[in-house]
């Protein structure tokens, strides 16, 4: 079982977000910081302009406290940053999982049904597994989410047309223009999300400034789209010339000051200028919305414009949350079969203690004459008498588990009934730590590619 730390658009402000928003070179770090501490043995961070969460499993496999795993990634995030822990949230188990399918299908985004979040989760999952921290426990979770998301998309239409974080910008700067033609919008970065910007204003009659740090990228995108390259150190001008100013950058600050543009004003001579920020970390000083005639709007101000794609996406969200429900019920027939894995684990100890003492008897008493080879051929007969002994009951106890019209209380008095006739209590036996390199058979739903990954180096 999982569990889902973290926060979103839903439980805290941008202010906050930020300040837990990490830079993509950093996160294999902080995964390894997670792993090590005691209660947590796997871990993926997702982290997108909108939620920041922790998926981890915890060190003892299926026999781990989730409310101990749970308090242990709260109190990692915590340590990122002051001030956030108030506003996390924890999901365990069947709830995590479920949580975890609906961030990947966009059923929990901001904008309902954008495209994005699958690449991000997908993106994330990876660089959990080349940073190692990757177990069995997310590497048959993560991927079946990945393909419910897949479902998603293909059989619904939660996401058609455009719906993202940009298009929401462009329908925002439609609605304060209601005409673009004659207007210049300058676009500070030159990454995905201003590309995808650049390419729905192309058409609506713009003027289109791209100002980043990229010379060659800001070259390739505004030729693009038709636009006009600007050198980052041309900023200014820009902003003296712009009507609308979108923001995608990573930087880690503010890209646009307050003393920016307080000392623009005179060249803008009383000019409107709106700024739509798509950063987390923000690209725009809050404090220049003081001025007067600057407009400044966040991710956190598109709430009132998605409000009617979700009216109108309410019916596709009702398939998409059916098509997460069948996936879950897959997840959840291999999550149940792992709860015998201690009693069966400790029934082999068991019987495997029981025989191989009696047979140490023997070849210390009436079979001491016995040779290597002799001796090595009873201890292969013992191993083989053990698995076909115990082959009859782990596949019952297996198949109990799974089978939905056997009530769960019934498969907790079974459970407890082998324990107490075969006194598995009594034996110190650890249920066995989940390879950090499964198998590719185990990355079920997992894209070829990353099954080709995992098969050679073992997310």
């Amino acid at each position: 079982m999982i569990v889902v730390a973290g926060l979103s658009h839903r439980t805290a402000p941008i202010a906050v977000r930020e300040r837990i928003a990490l830079p993509k070179a950093e996160i294999p770090r902080v995964l390894s910081q997670f792993v090590a501490r005691p209660a947590i043995g796997e871990a993926m961070l997702i982290s997108t302009c909108n939620r920041v969460e922790l998926v981890v499993a915890g060190k003892n496999g299926p026999v781990s406290d989730l409310s101990e795993v749970g308090q242990a990634a709260v109190e990692g995030l915590s340590a990122l940053a002051s001030g956030v822990r108030q506003h996390l949230y924890v999901h365990e188990g069947v709830d995590a999982v479920r949580h975890l399918f609906r961030v990947a299908s966009s059923l929990d985004s901001l904008v309902l049904g954008e495209p994005q979040i699958l690449g991000q989760v997908k993106e994330a999952f990876e660089t959990a597994r080349v940073a190692g921290t990757i177990g069995g426990c997310l590497h048959r979770t993560v991927p079946r989410a990945i393909r419910a998301a897949k479902r998603v998309r293909t059989e619904t239409q939660l996401g058609a047309g455009q719906v993202s974080v940009p298009s929401v910008a462009v329908d925002l700067a439609r609605q304060i223009f209601g005409d673009f033609r004659g207007k210049t919008v300058v676009l500070l970065g030159s990454g995905e999300m201003a590309e995808t910007v650049a390419k729905l204003l192309k058409t609506a009659g713009t003027r289109l400034l791209v100002v980043g740090r990229n010379e060659a990228r800001v070259g390739v995108l505004a030729a693009a789209v038709g636009g006009e390259p600007r050198a980052w150190g041309d900023q200014p001008a820009a902003l003296v010339e712009a009507d609308v100013v979108i923001t995608s950058t990573s930087a880690p600050g503010f890209v646009v000051d307050y003393d920016t543009i307080h000392g623009l004003r005179k060249k803008r001579r009383g000019r409107s200028l709106f700024f739509i920020d798509l950063a987390v970390p923000r690209d725009v000083d809050p404090k220049v919305e003081s001025l007067s005639e600057v407009f400044l709007y966040n991710i956190d101000d598109f709430e009132r414009v998605v409000g009617e794609t979700r009216q109108s996406r309410a019916r596709e969200a009702e398939h998409a949350e059916r098509v997460v429900t069948e996936e879950m019920a897959g997840w959840e027939r291999w999550a149940e079969s792992t709860q015998v894995t201690p009693v069966v684990v400790a029934l082999r100890a068991r019987f495997g203690r029981l025989l191989h003492a009696e047979l140490d008897k023997s070849l210390k008493g009436r079979l001491k004459h016995l040779g290597e080879e002799e001796r090595a051929a009873l201890e292969t007969m013992l191993d083989a008498a053990l698995n076909k002994i115990l082959h009859a009951p782990t596949a019952h106890l297996r198949q109990v588990v799974t089978d939905k019209d056997f009530e769960s209380y019934r498969v907790e008095q079974l459970m407890n009934a082998v324990t107490e006739l075969f006194e598995l209590d009594a034996e110190p036996v650890s249920v066995p730590s989940t390879p950090s390199r499964p198998a590719p058979a185990e990355a079920e739903g997992a894209e070829p590619s990353q099954r080709r990954a995992t098969g050679t180096n073992g997310k």
